[in-house]
């Protein structure tokens, strides 16, 4: 799990980078920043989606195809977008944070339950799927 937690937290990295460049870019432009982060947050989540899928669970839940795995994998980035988008406005609004170190602050902190929900719900096993591992041997 760990490892997974590594790998999820490296493409959060880089989803990280491309939601900045995007939230930043949009902003710089005149965008309204809740508007900006709705846009950044849409290029991320494919560009996560896409090195989750090939990298930090490639091969789990195989019965599920790549279409319900990004429906779940939307449906969870977007709950937490709304997590994230009310601790942006919290902390533009009530601490007087500058717009694009709130932006960060929020991402890092919606991180852990972002990876919880998709290892379980969206590339974990259906409940009853998984078969006890035989004496002596390790689940994979």
């Amino acid at each position: 799990m760990l490892k997974r937690f590594i790998k999820f937290s490296i493409v959060g990295l880089s989803g990280t980078v491309v939601n900045m460049a995007v939230y930043a870019l949009a902003v710089q432009s005149g965008l309204y920043y809740m508007t900006a982060a709705v846009v950044s947050f849409l290029f991320a989540v494919t560009n996560n989606f896409y090195w989750n899928f090939r990298w930090t669970f490639r091969g789990q839940a195989p019965d599920r195809s790549l279409r319900n795995k990004y429906l779940r994998f939307l449906g969870f980035s977007v709950l937490n977008l709304g997590v994230n988008l009310v601790l942006l406005r919290v902390l533009v609004e009530s601490f007087d944070f500058d717009k694009t170190l709130a932006q960060l602050v929020a991402i890092g902190m919606v991180s852990i339950l972002n990876f919880g929900m998709n290892a379980r719900f969206t590339f974990g096993e259906k409940s009853g799927d998984r078969i006890a591992a035989e004496p002596g041997k390790e689940e994979k």
